[in-house]
């Protein structure tokens, strides 16, 4: 079984040198990588260029390199996906730093569970070289960006496993992907894989195997002072996503949308944050990604 690395990136030469790093030192597996560039202004080429022309090269697996204009996540992993030659396609992101074993797990899980519906999740946290502030404490406790601690290892057995659809560690059969794509007209962070896997699991009883030992780390540091421009793009997200699957509601209505909207706004928040950093962030998340629903910045 082969196995075919996804990375979108843009503009994170730096970084994405050490996410391949910690792929090619992966041991007992054979797979590819494919990076798909998407607009890149900065020395990504050369990275790539590096490890190509690098000493020991007949010992890496094969890394490709696609380039595109500036055209967002969704498009970046669909070429990745027409361009790769493995049975099973592994999605992770330009700051996703992969442990020793990591694409070993996701092939064991994939040859004992061989259906083409099953998909594996592996388990992506803060990378400990960073300093985790309150504020990343919070989006990895929440559930807005992971809820991994609603998880046990193995068939997540949740009447709606497509919720945690992660594409910062992820795997999925080729065939199974062949089904449906990303959609390439989320022009906002956020949904665009929870979409997928929305269809993927509503049309094609898509299941989801939640693998812990396939362990990465996210490094990217993100302050309290991101959270208004992350949440409402998120929020902005939400809204193409209703369009497209108006059955599932993301968006909160009627009495619940007005009572988040009474106790979010600038009066109420100041004495929320009396509370704590914890209760203060779930709040603004919510009032920042009204925002961005109503489109108000």
């Amino acid at each position: 079984m082969k196995l075919s690395v996804i990375i979108p990136t843009h503009n994170r030469a730096d970084t994405l040198k050490t996410c391949l790093e910690k792929l090619m030192a992966q041991e007992g597996v054979s797979f590819e990588v494919i990076v798909v560039d998407d607009g890149s202004t900065d020395a990504t080429p050369e990275v790539i260029r590096q490890f190509v022309l690098s000493e020991g090269r007949d010992n890496y697996p094969d890394l490709r390199y696609i380039k595109q204009s500036a055209s967002h996540q969704g498009v970046a992993r669909n070429k990745g996906v027409e361009a790769a030659t493995g049975d099973v396609v592994v999605f992770i992101g330009d700051d996703i730093f992969v442990e020793p074993g990591f694409l070993q797990k996701h092939h064991d899980r994939h040859a004992e569970y061989p259906d083409e519906n099953v998909v594996v999740l592996g388990y992506t946290t803060w990378d400990p070289n960073l300093e985790v502030n309150s504020y990343m404490k919070f989006l990895e406790s929440s559930g807005w960006q992971f809820g991994y601690q609603f998880l046990n290892p193995g068939m997540i057995g949740k009447a709606e496993p497509y919720k945690f659809f992660y594409t910062s560690n992820i795997s999925v059969k080729k065939s199974f992907l062949e089904k449906e794509k990303f959609n390439e007209d989320f022009n906002f962070y956020g949904w665009e894989d929870i979409e997928l896997g929305y269809r993927l699991w509503k049309r094609h009883e898509m299941e989801i195997y939640y693998e812990p030992g396939a362990k990465a780390y996210h490094h990217h540091e993100i302050q309290p002072s991101d959270l208004p421009k992350k949440m409402r793009a998120v929020g902005k997200s939400a809204v193409h996503f209703q369009r497209l699957q108006p059955e599932v509601r993301v968006i909160p209505q009627g009495l619940r949308r007005r009572a988040l909207k009474l106790a979010t706004n600038n009066a109420t928040l100041p004495l929320i944050r009396l509370f704590g950093d914890q209760m203060y962030y779930k709040f603004q998340s919510w009032n920042e990604f009204l925002k961005g629903v109503e489109n108000k910045g």
